[in-house]
């Protein structure tokens, strides 16, 4: 089965076309994961901040009222406990586990440095009701947690 990955498109200020990852429900959930990985480690491209933008257009509505709006989601990934997943890195997915409309998957990667960091996505398939049908039947990151970081 192949998922089609929902673009948004929008022209920067400097004339170039700019594409970027958007929930949609034809998009499984270890796909959203990768697309938020790789977003987050390629971070600044195509411009400051771009590939947060991305992770948070695929946060859902119970993550965004966790974290609040963009400015705040934008202070807790850049904090030192997600600093990892903002550097290009070698990664590890573990099993997807996939229950009904909950999916949780564990990223270890190790960062140039050296040290092994631990994440653990948790997504859930957004009902009509959780998102007045914006991103119904999509699957959205609801929590990132740190497992853990170091030295191993």
């Amino acid at each position: 089965m192949i998922a089609t990955l929902a673009i948004a498109v929008w022209w920067w200020p400097f004339g170039t076309l700019i594409a970027q990852p958007r929930p949609n429900s034809g998009i499984g959930p270890g796909e959203v994961i990768q697309t938020v990985v790789r977003a987050l480690e390629n971070y600044n491209s195509p411009s400051p901040n771009a590939g947060i933008f991305t992770a948070y257009q695929f946060a859902s509505p119970a993550n965004r009222a966790n974290t609040g709006p963009y400015g705040n989601f934008l202070r807790v990934v850049k904090n030192s406990a997600f600093a990892p997943l903002l550097m290009r890195h070698a990664t590890e997915f573990g099993p997807l586990v996939v229950q009904g409309d909950h999916a949780e998957q564990e990223l270890s990667l190790r960062t140039d440095d050296g040290r092994v960091a631990h994440f653990y996505f948790v997504l859930s398939r957004q009902s009509s009701q959780q998102t007045q049908g914006r991103c119904a039947g999509c699957w959205m990151v609801d929590q990132v947690n740190v497992i853990r970081a170091g030295q191993e």
